[in-house]
């Protein structure tokens, strides 16, 4: 790419990244005495752990769902909870479902919902997020980019700490193994391969922008989120759950396949953002929801065999032409990402910060071994996703 282009797109990311001049500081109230929550994401994987842990908090939380009215919403809403198996157990009176829409002016809601919303939240969980690796960024921004706007603005009519779940996909990974800390540096977004990516950079820029404006906002970057560590509840659609899925379907398994990803469970994940949005000392800070160590492809290729899959080893392009002879295959739209890099993989990570602030939670990552991703085959296979290794 030339030079010139790449100078155009820069400075596209840069006018994207000017935040309104309506967003403007406030103080923030004592965590503690916060007894309403607003929370976006809920249908989705993590925003459903994070409705749980913080309802385990006593708290009242307002879901913002989209939905024809409240009825199809809050439909919504449970329906995503059962799909994760989480819907058994909760107390769900405690549950505030608003129609509307993120990426829309107020929310999508009345003003007179709005303003009556605004006045009882003591803290906004922003976890709603468009995910998707094949879409170029102009057709994410809406939903990425504007949306951080909306929930901005959100935050300061309510005068409420702002929760903002970003991912660790804003590093570049570059060749440069040492890992990157909470604070260092970012991007820059046209140096990110995904327009996902390129996106979520430039919505915490936003978020960014709005703390040095005064904005009390706390920043959550999560790795490659995968499935509850008790439960076994997991997302299908992971970019390591399609590869998993997809050699499973064609028998093969790809010899030798440069696969490094960093892998947490989403309990732990949600408990961190949890425990850090209600620390007297966790607002303001940016925090990684990471595993130790990487998950790599002959780490995953035992522990499938350990849960008793049987796949025989060949070469990556055997493997890819079989998977790209089914068009059912999980992994056959996502064989260009293949195609287009050479490595899958993702830069390594650091969270000391993280883990001083969690020090006497009793938070801490759960490794991934045989017997949590044996959950996460149960699951799957209850679900009709994976074929029962035992069959």
């Amino acid at each position: 790419m030339t030079s010139t282009k790449l100078t155009d797109i820069a400075e596209e990311f840069a006018a994207d990244v000017v935040l309104a001049d309506d967003i403007t500081g406030f103080p923030a109230p004592d965590p503690q005495t916060v007894s309403e929550v607003f929370l976006t994401g809920a249908t989705g994987f993590l925003g459903a752990f994070l409705l749980r842990d913080l309802l385990g908090q006593g708290l009242v939380v307002h879901c913002l769902v989209r939905g024809a009215d409240e009825a199809a919403a809050r439909a919504r809403l449970e329906d995503n909870l059962r799909t994760y198996e989480l819907f058994d157990g909760l107390d769900l009176d405690r549950v505030r479902v608003h129609t509307g829409d993120v990426t829309r002016p107020r929310l999508g809601l009345t003003q007179e919902a709005y303003t009556e919303l605004a006045g009882r939240i003591g803290a906004v969980y922003h976890s709603a997020a468009k995910v998707n690796f094949l879409t170029i960024y102009k057709w994410l921004r809406k939903a990425t980019v504007e949306a951080t706007h909306e929930i901005l603005r959100f935050a300061c009519a309510a005068g409420a700490p702002l929760h903002h779940v970003s991912t660790t996909g804003v590093f570049h990974a570059g060749t440069d193994r040492t890992p990157r800390g909470e604070l260092d540096p970012t991007g820059p977004a046209e140096d990110l391969s995904l327009g996902y990516t390129k996106s979520k950079w430039v919505a915490e820029q936003l978020v960014l922008e709005a703390s040095r404006r005064g904005v009390p906002v706390t920043i959550h970057r999560p790795g490659q989120v995968w499935g509850d560590s008790r439960t076994g509840a997991c997302q299908p659609n992971d970019f390591v759950w399609r590869f998993i899925k997809g050699s499973l379907q064609v028998g093969l398994y790809p010899r030798r396949f440069r696969l490094e990803m960093n892998m947490a469970p989403v309990d732990y994940v949600s408990a961190v953002i949890v425990t850090a949005s209600r620390h007297p000392d966790g607002l303001g800070g940016i925090y990684h929801q990471v595993s130790p160590g990487t998950l790599d492809s002959e780490r995953i290729l035992k522990l499938l065999r350990g849960a008793g899959y049987e796949v025989q080893e060949v070469s990556i392009l055997k493997w890819m032409k079989a998977v790209a002879a089914d068009v059912t295959n999980s992994m056959a739209p996502l064989l260009s990402i293949l195609v287009e890099s050479e490595k899958v993989e993702v830069a390594e990570f650091s969270d000391d910060l993280t883990r001083d602030l969690l020090k006497g939670s009793g938070v801490s990552c759960p490794v991934i071994d045989e017997t949590v991703f044996g959950t996460y085959v149960e699951y799957f296979v209850r679900h009709g996703v994976l074929p029962d290794p035992r069959a």
